[in-house]
């Protein structure tokens, strides 16, 4: 059974080798906004707005959206539960699942992608202390540059700045999350003895715990990435009064 097992991972390894809408950019707008100001046909709300206004309307409106992604991930079923973010099973044994399902081993893949997608829910779950303090060390500098930037330049400014920190947060999370999963154990010795035949895969990952955390980020901040997209396109979903303004005024 082993054999076959190991001759299905190298066709699945081989098979692998063959093989955002938005409204106008908010930094367009601001930029145009910088140009009336210079030109002396100024909106005078946008001038009037103080710069700590700005860097607090820039934190609330990131922190409402990490909450909110936070939330939703780092909870039971927040990974597992939603189809967008599920984590798949790693790319070989995603593109050996129907010869492995078909030799039975079906549950220990179910088995396996379920305590993947556990463990990514626990770390991300623990994110909001390293998400606060990345927020609160936003200087004015940073602001300005974010507004001028992409729809997602908020999350990018976020990803940049706390992505390792997460990173060495959560991986001993999943880790330990991971330890306890037989599905898991029985992974890491198959990939141990396929590793041979499976080394010379582009791109090939066959360390669990660095996949499922760089998966776990991927998703956090993708769901961060939409709440800053539709807080751009519509301040009034900011939920934060001076957000709201901020957003608003540059939006004229």
């Amino acid at each position: 059974m082993r054999r076959r097992l190991i001759r299905i991972i190298a066709s699945g390894a081989l098979a692998a080798v063959a093989t955002t809408a938005s409204a106008q950019s908010l930094g367009d707008r601001f930029k145009q906004f910088m140009g009336e100001l210079e030109g002396g046909q100024t909106n005078a709300s946008a001038r009037q707005l103080p710069e700590n206004e700005v860097v607090t309307g820039l934190r609330a409106a990131l922190a409402d959206g990490a909450s909110a992604a936070v939330t939703q991930l780092g909870q039971t079923d927040g990974f597992w539960g939603n189809t967008a973010r599920r984590i798949p099973l790693p790319g070989w044994m995603g593109q050996a699942s129907s010869a492995l399902r078909g030799a039975g081993f079906g549950d220990q893949l179910d088995s396996f992608q379920l305590s993947m997608n556990r463990a990514a829910e626990q770390a991300t779950a623990e994110a909001g202390p390293i998400v606060r303090e990345t927020i609160n060390n936003m200087s004015v500098r940073d602001a300005y540059d974010i507004l001028q930037g992409s729809s997602t330049a908020a999350t990018d400014y976020l990803r940049e700045h706390a992505g390792d920190d997460l990173a060495a947060r959560f991986e001993p999370i999943i880790a330990n999350t991971t330890a306890q999963s037989q599905a898991v154990s029985r992974y890491e010795a198959l990939t141990s003895r396929a590793k041979p035949m499976l080394a010379f895969v582009p791109g090939m990952n066959l360390d669990v715990n660095d996949y499922v955390t760089r998966q776990a980020l991927d998703g956090l901040f993708a769901v961060i990435g939409q709440q800053e997209q539709k807080i751009r396109a519509n301040p009034a979903a900011a939920g934060n009064a001076i957000a709201e303004k901020v957003f608003s005024t540059v939006s004229r």
